[in-house]
């Protein structure tokens, strides 16, 4: 190679170099992990330096078992963190004897009963889309409600049992009035018709079924842990995922008829959400602080709930058993 080339080489090189870097350049105050990681650059993970700036202590062997009674109420996003606390209570060895479900955490309930692991949850609960709830891609109460067919295909694609009563884990479903004297419980048979109905949440999805004479079997005792007593249930834990939705319910406008029915409807849950937890043993509280259609958020909430798992697991080691 003559020494023209050479130096035409060498200038090509120093340009590409100038231009170039074998190492990406740090915003200032970030940290290697927080570049290294990619997390930032996913949308899916708009929660990430959240949950990295916040981790929780690995759970810790135990040899003492013991076993609860899991009560669960939500609607919207929250309800996602049914999955990171199931994920901590059984890493902390935390027996779940029975699950007793109201609301949207009723689909991550029946997952965890008919999936193989709690692995095989977390990838079902992340593989779900904001597109496979609602017709539009965007929640706005004037363009209709969910789509319950679309979620139903969706689910019954990955839950191949057919029966509530061949969950893992004995699961009930309740749907109920508050308005009424009637409870939905569910603890067998097909469990298409208990989910759609449980997870009818005023707002967000449409009473179901349409034709039914009550016209609103809309969960609105949010949570039962009255069914978990009559059951027998001797440590009951019970954790809500509704505060979201509360202050979803109080931004609609107030002089309105659908303001008005808001309100009520709202100072009814509320007054029964009272009543129930005052029933259970311990209670956690799950709450993102953002509207609960905004997927974005999943990862969030199914961390939070495995950090609110790792605190209930504490608590419950020091309650005395007879």
């Amino acid at each position: 190679m003559n020494l023209f080339k050479k130096i035409t080489l060498l200038l090509s090189f120093t340009m590409l170099l100038s231009n170039c870097s074998l190492f990406p350049i740090k915003p200032a105050g970030s940290s290697d992990s927080q570049t290294s990681s990619g997390l930032v650059a996913n949308p899916e993970n708009t929660a990430a330096e959240n949950i990295n700036s916040n981790r929780v202590e690995p759970a810790k062997p135990h040899n003492e078992k013991r076993k609860i009674t899991l009560v669960l109420g939500g609607a919207g996003i929250a309800s996602f963190a049914t999955v990171g606390l199931l994920k901590r209570l059984y890493e902390e060895g935390i027996e779940v004897e029975s699950i007793i479900t109201t609301g949207w955490p009723t689909l991550f309930a029946l997952a965890n009963g008919f999936l193989k692991s709690v692995h095989d949850l977390e990838w079902f609960a992340m593989r779900l889309q904001e597109k496979d709830f609602y017709k539009a891609s965007i929640f706005d109460p004037s363009k209709g409600y969910a789509a319950h067919e679309r979620l139903s295909s969706l689910v019954e694609s990955n839950f191949k049992q057919k029966e509530i009563n061949e969950s893992k884990v004995p699961l009930v479903i309740s749907a109920t009035n508050t308005e009424g004297d009637e409870n939905d419980i569910y603890d067998r048979g097909e469990w298409r018709t208990p989910l759609l109905k449980t997870m009818s949440i005023p707002g967000i999805f449409r009473p179901y079924p349409q034709t039914d004479k009550r016209e609103w079997i809309q969960s609105l005792q949010g949570m039962d842990v009255d069914e978990a007593k009559k059951r027998g249930g001797k440590i009951i834990v019970a954790v809500e995922m509704y505060t979201d939705y509360f202050d979803f319910l109080k931004s609609g406008k107030k002089d309105s008829s659908d303001g008005v029915f808001r309100q009520l409807y709202l100072s009814s849950l509320k007054k029964s959400m009272g009543k129930e937890l005052k029933e259970a043993t311990l209670i956690g509280h799950i709450q993102l602080h953002t509207s609960p259609t905004n997927f974005e958020q999943k990862r969030l909430a199914i961390f939070l709930g495995y950090k609110e798992g790792a605190r209930l697991a504490k608590a419950i080691r020091l309650i005395e058993v007879d």
